[in-house]
């Protein structure tokens, strides 16, 4: 097989020499522990397929995602690295745009083949001939269109903005709490939220708060932690797109 580019985003250093180390021996690669630092780096280069971790301290990983994105890269193959004990997360992390995911530690015998593999797929072709998109909209137009026969736009884009605060709320009670604990109020929270953005057609934010609620009902500390990453990701990208000008009229 032809040497492929490989970006490598790994904080921890043993994981990522171990990577370079395997990648090295039949590929090209760019190594950084930092995702803003691989992001810029992204502004000029195109790697044939990006991992990353999905414990990064300094960005989201779906936040990094939706940027390789925006950068115009949809022919890059994006691969989550999960630890060996967020695996029954592996579904809701496709859902949100994750082509693959490897386990961690990396066993060497079967992150080659894997490796491989996924550099010998048919390249893909772009999102403007006919690709599924990575991520789906933030609002769901459907949901959207019926809250319109409702009410006017003026006070679907206020039920929209009490919303918004009501999302900052969880964020600051979040920030405030034990990174890996959670308590009736956050849960209580959470569930709200889940609620409202059910019914609001913020299907992202939705699924994101059912997956936390369910793990921290579970009291699965260490999952429920992680999985407020992408919760935060998403109230994140909502607020981003009610702040866009006119956004809700190109729904």
């Amino acid at each position: 097989m032809k040497s492929k580019n490989i970006l490598i985003v790994e904080n921890k250093v043993q994981d990522r020499k171990l990577m370079e180390y395997l990648i090295g021996q039949a590929h090209t690669f760019q190594s950084f522990d930092q995702g803003t630092v691989a992001l810029s780096h992204l502004a000029n280069q195109k790697p044939d397929l990006i991992l990353i971790s999905l414990q990064l301290i300094d960005i989201e990983p779906i936040l990094f995602l939706q940027k390789v994105r925006a950068l115009g890269n949809h022919a890059c193959r994006v691969v989550g690295l999960i630890s060996s004990t967020e695996e029954q997360q592996i579904p809701y992390f496709r859902e949100l745009g994750f082509e693959e995911l490897i386990s961690k530690p990396i066993r060497p015998k079967e992150f080659i083949p894997k490796i491989q593999s996924l550099l010998a797929l048919p390249e893909k072709t772009g999102a403007n001939e006919g690709e599924k998109p990575s991520s789906e909209p933030i609002l769901n137009p459907e949901i959207y269109q019926q809250l319109l026969r409702l009410s006017s736009k003026e006070v679907i884009f206020q039920v929209f903005s009490d919303f918004a605060i009501e999302c900052e709320n969880l964020l600051q009670l979040l920030e405030r709490s034990s990174a890996i604990e959670t308590s009736e109020e956050i849960t209580r929270a959470i569930h709200t939220l889940k609620g409202n953005s059910g019914t609001l057609g913020l299907d992202k934010l939705y699924v994101a708060a059912k997956h936390s609620e369910s793990l921290g009902k579970q009291e699965k500390s260490i999952e429920f932690a992680e999985s407020l990453h992408y919760l935060k990701a998403a109230i994140k990208e909502f607020q981003e797109f009610l702040r866009t000008e006119h956004s809700l009229n190109n729904v």
